[in-house]
């Protein structure tokens, strides 16, 4: 049943993403002007990345969290050093932390739920 449950979960993510990914092709131009001109919107895109990145690695790929976390840290790291060395790109700390947000975000999710589950199978019994 908790294998069902996380393809359905997975099989959303990426509908939601695929969606996010095109809608702004349907929105009106001052619409989509003024949401890419945000500056956090890379920033959100690192943080949200980063927290699917780490379900995908743990939950889909099955690392664990010991593991997982810092070497999703690492690579976090990693991207940012090469993006400094592109012309056509730049790596910032804001970014990095945004990612390590996300990262973190997952294990919070992670924790809470195992909380709350736990609680529920308790009273089941």
């Amino acid at each position: 049943m908790k294998a069902r449950q996380h393809t359905y979960f997975f099989i959303a993510v990426i509908i939601v993403t695929i969606l996010l990914l095109f809608a702004h092709e349907f929105l009106p131009d001052t619409i989509r002007k003024r949401i890419f001109q945000f500056p956090a919107i890379d920033t959100m895109g690192h943080l949200i990345s980063f927290f699917i990145l780490t379900w995908v690695s743990h939950s889909v790929i099955k690392l664990s969290l010991r593991l997982c976390v810092p070497l999703l840290m690492f690579y976090g790291a990693l991207t940012e050093i090469g993006q400094s060395f592109l012309g056509y790109r730049s790596g910032e700390f804001g970014d990095f932390i945004a990612d390590v947000i996300g990262i973190s975000l997952f294990v919070l999710a992670t924790w809470l739920y195992l909380i709350f589950f736990q609680k529920t199978v308790t009273k089941q019994r």
